[in-house]
């Protein structure tokens, strides 16, 4: 809903703030201890979410699933393994419903389940300060899926590299329509085209929007300093914000650094209703949602 880069780190992460929010669109992890050393780890899109891309081009639409150490949640359960020096094994199964490469956190919340079922199956006992540790190593958005469970909203301000979160709070429930197109964007593409402002906004207008029940006024405030990088690689971006709009949403904007962008609705009926336009128009996969906490089970 907001991100603005404040500067280059020098560790090579830019220092930045953003408000972020988790939604009711989430994947399925099952982790099962093993007798062996061995990691193993299935990956699948939902069969609904298969349906739902059924008339385009799936593998584009969907992005791609990797099965082995360069998917996040066996580098997440990896780290666990070498930070408490075990060689327990286990047998992962990822079914998915979020897009890959769109900017909506899907394998950073992945990583950030892998880690707690890790903790868990294997019985490790650790702190969720040592699990914010290993989370920022694997990504800066890691830390506020494994802390979202926490707060009500699922809503938060994260600063530095995104593990410095602070809890939100909002006066109602906000209703999207997530629409992802044909071909994703990879972040560190995205970050490498970006420019620091001179001015950087500041958050905190937002942060006070969301006390307030006016949906207008949210998404006046909106804000992502990616888009305009995020612009110089895919064509599609200003195509969806624009439907979107014409669609009859409150206000549109891209999501974390693409490609998929967000509507911002009055309700679920009127949510439903952009919906139903924006896929009668076979922009991508198209679906709605709206913000929630996360609850780990």
């Amino acid at each position: 809903m907001f991100l603005e880069l404040l500067g280059k780190r020098s560790d090579g992460f830019h220092e930045l703030e953003t408000i972020m929010t988790a939604i009711n669109v989430f994947d399925t992890l099952r982790f099962t201890a093993t007798e062996d050393s061995q990691l193993s780890l299935h990956c699948r899109f939902a069969a609904g979410t298969v349906a739902s891309a059924a008339r385009q081009d799936a593998d584009a639409l969907l992005g791609d699933l990797p099965s082995g150490p360069s998917n996040l949640v066996f580098r997440a359960i990896d780290l666990v393994r070498r930070t408490a020096g075990i060689e327990r094994g286990a047998k992962i199964e990822l079914v998915k419903r979020i897009p890959a490469a769109s900017g909506l956190g899907g394998a950073s919340s992945d990583a950030a389940a892998a880690l707690l079922a890790a903790d868990i199956v294997w019985k490790l006992g650790w702190s969720r300060d040592k699990l914010t540790e290993l989370a920022a190593q694997l990504g800066s958005d890691v830390p506020f899926f494994l802390h979202a469970g926490l707060f009500g909203s699922g809503l938060a301000l994260c600063r530095g590299r995104g593990e410095i979160i602070t809890p939100l709070a909002i006066a109602r429930r906000m209703h999207f329509v997530v629409a992802r197109p044909p071909g994703g964007l990879s972040t560190a593409d995205v970050f490498r085209h970006c420019t620091i402002p001179a001015q950087p906004l500041a958050a905190h207008d937002l942060s006070d929007s969301l006390k307030s029940h006016s949906m207008m006024e949210i998404g006046h405030r909106m804000h992502n300093r990616l888009t305009e990088p995020s612009r110089q690689l895919s064509t599609e971006i200003d195509r969806l914000t624009s439907c979107m709009i014409r669609a009859g949403a409150v206000s549109s904007q891209m999501s974390g650094s693409g490609s998929a962008c967000f509507a911002l609705c009055k309700d679920a009926r009127h949510a439903r209703c952009v919906a139903a336009k924006l896929k009668n128009q076979r922009l991508g996969v198209v679906f709605t949602a709206s913000n929630c906490g996360v609850h780990w089970n």
